[in-house]
């Protein structure tokens, strides 16, 4: 119920972050600002040896490209030579770092937030967890059946009035 109840605003705000991110950076193209702009994203990371925007993907991780993309208003091939002129791709595995969504956390614990910030990498995975604890709050508090409840729609139940 936690979930639902408390942490669902935060999960839903980042799933919707997290297309924002996807759409920008499918529909960027190449421009000199864009190469400009990540350039100066990546160069203090690079001289730094600070850690690099990254995720896992089946079990490897990789720089996040479209997070990049999408940060800096670069093209995903311009996002592409920088890391392969400045040999990212091995550094990525040894320097991963978080790719902080810009959304709020709202939700709270002990009057704390639950979270310090959401991930790019965690989005999904949240989204599932919420669906399936929607699913579980449903069948609990309605005592519906699983065909009954997996039979329900969009749209289905109106809104209780106060």
């Amino acid at each position: 119920m936690r979930v639902v109840d408390d942490f669902a605003d935060d999960i839903l705000a980042a799933w919707t972050e997290t297309q924002r991110i996807y759409d920008t950076a499918r529909s960027t193209r190449a421009t000199p600002a864009g190469r400009a702009a990540v350039e100066a994203y990546l160069g203090p990371l690079i001289a730094a040896r600070a850690p690099l925007p990254t995720m896992v993907h089946k079990g490897q991780t990789s720089l996040a490209r479209v997070y990049m993309g999408a940060l800096t208003g670069a093209s995903r091939r311009q996002v592409d030579r920088v890391i392969r002129r400045e040999g990212l791709v091995a550094a990525a595995r040894h320097r991963p770092g978080p790719c902080p969504l810009d959304v709020p956390v709202t939700g709270r614990i002990g009057g704390k937030p639950w979270r310090e910030s959401l991930d790019l990498g965690e989005a999904a995975d949240l989204m599932r967890h919420l669906g399936t604890a929607a699913f579980v709050v449903l069948s609990y508090l309605t005592g519906m059946r699983l065909g009954e409840v997996l039979g329900l729609r969009t749209g289905c139940c109106s809104r209780p009035r106060d």
